[in-house]
């Protein structure tokens, strides 16, 4: 079994690594960055979007665990101390594994993919699109942008902007408005829509000064006036405790105190 590491140095040193190294090879794994079998993210959840894109041609057969060493994991289920006991039940039934299927944004016959959220943004001019789900024209947006969120994706940025939160067990994709004008000339739909897994939905318009992101990434300078994004059949594995409860992750990271 070959496991990679993928660390947030900058709440870590060196000697972290090194630790981990050796634990890791006291239970009879290997360490291999470049084709592992599992890997171990040590960091938030920023740090485990990073690790997916590191990752992305062999999801295939890649499993992440996430180990929080940040501030706040929505991803993460392990803490440090837990290193042990994931590592003497990797090969048993003690957890779960659940696959999440990736965001695609074609764009100039180009994919991208995210686990999060696709969005466009200009926050300095009105960004016009129009809006269309499977082909039916929804609106012509004007605003700040617009942001398509997967299930798993909707507690990060959409839910910052006022959208809906949706149990990751869903396979829906959920449209949000940033900023949107309403007023006697011009109106939006300004509240999130759930669509189903088997849509498209499709940005037309003006983007060469219109921002793309895409998790923690971004593209700019945009030569196209189409972006179509869907559920892709490309999906991450996330190893996880067999008690995580949905309702449960969103007391204990949005409501709780600590």
């Amino acid at each position: 079994m070959k496991i990679g590491l993928f660390i947030k140095y900058e709440v870590v040193d060196k000697s972290f690594e090194e630790s981990i190294k050796k634990k890791i090879m006291s239970f009879g794994y290997s360490i291999d960055n470049s084709n592992p079998d599992y890997v171990f993210s040590f960091g938030g959840d920023g740090t485990f979007l990073k690790a997916v894109q590191k990752y992305l041609s062999q999801l295939d057969h890649v499993k992440f665990v996430c180990v929080n060493k940040g501030k706040l994991g929505f991803f993460c289920d392990f803490k440090e101390e837990e290193l042990d006991e994931i590592l003497s039940n990797l090969d048993g039934d003690k957890y779960s594994l659940s696959s999440y299927r990736l965001l695609t944004a074609r764009i100039n016959n180009e994919d991208i993919f995210a686990v999060n959220e696709v969005r466009i943004e200009n926050p300095f001019h009105t960004l016009t699109s129009e809006v269309l789900v499977n082909d039916s024209e929804l609106e012509t947006f004007r605003g700040n942008g617009l942001v398509v969120c997967s299930a798993i994706g909707s507690s990060a940025y959409n839910k910052s902007l006022g959208g809906a939160l949706l149990d990751s067990a869903l396979e829906v994709m959920q449209i949000k408005e940033i900023a949107p004008i309403s007023n006697c000339l011009y109106t939006s739909l300004i509240n999130p829509l759930v669509v189903p897994s088997t849509s498209k939905i499709t940005f037309k318009g003006n983007f060469k000064e219109v921002v793309l992101g895409y998790d923690h990434l971004t593209k700019k300078e945009l030569s196209t006036s189409e972006i179509t994004i869907s559920l892709s059949d490309k999906k991450v594995k996330i190893v996880s405790k067999k008690d995580r409860d949905y309702i449960k992750k969103i007391n204990s990271s949005f409501l709780s105190r600590r």
